[in-house]
């Protein structure tokens, strides 16, 4: 198993506020706990609700960024290190309260030499950054969330 379909079950956790996950599908088992947390085999199996499709969840983690109602979650696309201006003596491209619209950049992500500008594919309102300048990004790490203007 890859590290990044590890990293989806770990978000499901998180999401749903879950201490235990055991997984079973065909000849793949995979039991997952929280740091400190202890398995006991007399645990009661919970199913999975019917509402919640494992394949959607997948297939969201994959997406570059997250649409709830009028906020969008931006996504890193790589794996690199964060960087919110384009050289130490300039201005970051956003702040938070940062009106941003389509096609304007956010941050770059850089990975292997390589300068990423990521932008944004809404017009809305920066509420939050997620991350700190200069430190490292996973595939798939929410950085920005933007509240959606219509």
């Amino acid at each position: 198993m890859k590290p990044e379909e590890l990293k989806i079950y770990a978000e499901f956790m998180k999401k749903y506020g879950l201490e235990y996950i055991e997984v079973k599908k065909g000849d793949f088992h995979l039991i997952l706990s929280k740091k400190g947390e202890e398995i006991k085999e007399s645990r009661p199996i919970e199913e999975i609700p019917s509402d919640i499709n494992p394949e959607e969840i997948v297939e969201e983690s994959k997406q570059k960024f997250q649409k709830l109602e009028n906020v969008v979650y931006v996504k890193s696309p790589l794996v690199g290190t964060f960087y919110r201006a384009p050289s130490p003596e300039s201005p970051p491209f956003v702040e938070v309260g940062s009106e941003v619209k389509e096609g304007d950049t956010l941050c770059i992500i850089e990975a292997m030499k390589v300068m990423n500008e990521i932008k944004s594919e809404h017009r809305g309102i920066v509420k939050e950054i997620l991350v700190e300048n200069g430190k490292p990004v996973e595939f798939g790490q929410v950085l920005f969330i933007i509240e959606l203007i219509k």
